[in-house]
């Protein structure tokens, strides 16, 4: 099964995403642990929420400045997953320190490289 993966603010926006090898889908909990001073311990979990790391090769110029604007804005983007049976969706913020995409893929000098950070609920 064959799945391709899309970044924007809608479906009619989206563009598409070729994550390489070192791209992660992590999903982190939110809890906390109170122990009393009797000994007792509890557990609160308050959520969860996605992480995802794409390590992206050979992106234009175009698309990596959308990205890379997107990121400047902070904007809140979806993040989907299209399989032949089924659509995931999830809404996501990127993340990263630095900007996203920032260096030329050598020997090129229209495609760039980077890795995409995303948080997500």
């Amino acid at each position: 099964m064959a799945l391709t993966f899309q970044l924007g603010i809608s479906s009619v926006d989206a563009i598409t995403i070729y994550p390489t090898y070192g791209s992660s889908f992590a999903e982190k909990q939110l809890k906390s642990e109170i122990v009393t001073q009797s000994g007792r311990r509890y557990l609160y979990k308050w959520g969860d929420h996605d992480l995802i790391k794409l390590s992206v090769d050979f992106v234009s110029n175009a698309n990596a400045s959308i990205i890379n604007s997107w990121w400047d804005t902070n904007t809140e983007l979806l993040f989907f997953i299209n399989s032949s049976t089924a659509t995931e969706v999830h809404s996501v913020l990127m993340t990263n320190r630095t900007q996203p995409l920032a260096k030329y893929e050598k020997p090129y000098t229209t495609y760039l490289k980077g890795t995409i950070q995303l948080e997500g609920y």
